[in-house]
């Protein structure tokens, strides 16, 4: 006989939960919600392309790329620092266009090409081994970009 699922208990699926960091507006929002004692799991987010993995707190009617389901504040000093564990669900690409987010690949960037934070990627050279920026006809999210290992991670 068949389990039949509860509605409304919780989330459910394949999930893509992240490490990521807050810019420094929500790093600010953070600092004030923990000061007093407000929720910051279930904080709805959207991806930003100031840092390698980072995101900020969603604005109203913006649609949201994940939520905060877990956080750190470490402290060195009098400075304080936030990892925060983002379970993703969507991304909006560099022509606007939102999809689900599935997985984040690691691929090979072409040495030479102009890649940055939140653009598509398309296939580089003959081998097919390699991305480069796809402008407006790629696919995907550059979350994170190494340009001294010519590595990119990118949301699909």
């Amino acid at each position: 006989m068949a389990t039949v699922l509860k509605r409304g208990t919780g989330d459910r699926g394949a999930f893509l939960d992240v490490t990521m960091v807050p810019d420094g507006t929500f790093e600010t929002e953070l600092d004030a919600l923990d000061a007093a004692g407000t929720a910051i799991c279930g904080k709805l987010v959207t991806l930003t392309t100031g840092a390698n993995y980072e995101c900020t707190s969603a604005a109203q009617n913006a649609i949201p790329h994940g939520k905060v389901i877990a956080f750190r504040k470490t402290f060195s000093g009098a400075a304080s620092s936030w990892n925060l564990t983002v379970r993703l669900f969507a991304f909006t690409d560099q022509n606007s266009h939102t999809y689900a987010a599935t997985c984040i690949m690691q691929m090979a960037l072409d040495a030479s090409s102009t890649a940055a934070l939140g653009d598509t990627v398309i296939v580089y050279s003959t081998d097919y081994c390699e991305v480069t920026d796809g402008d407006t006809g790629g696919f995907g999210y550059i979350i994170s970009l190494n340009t001294a290992d010519t590595l990119v991670d990118v949301i699909f």
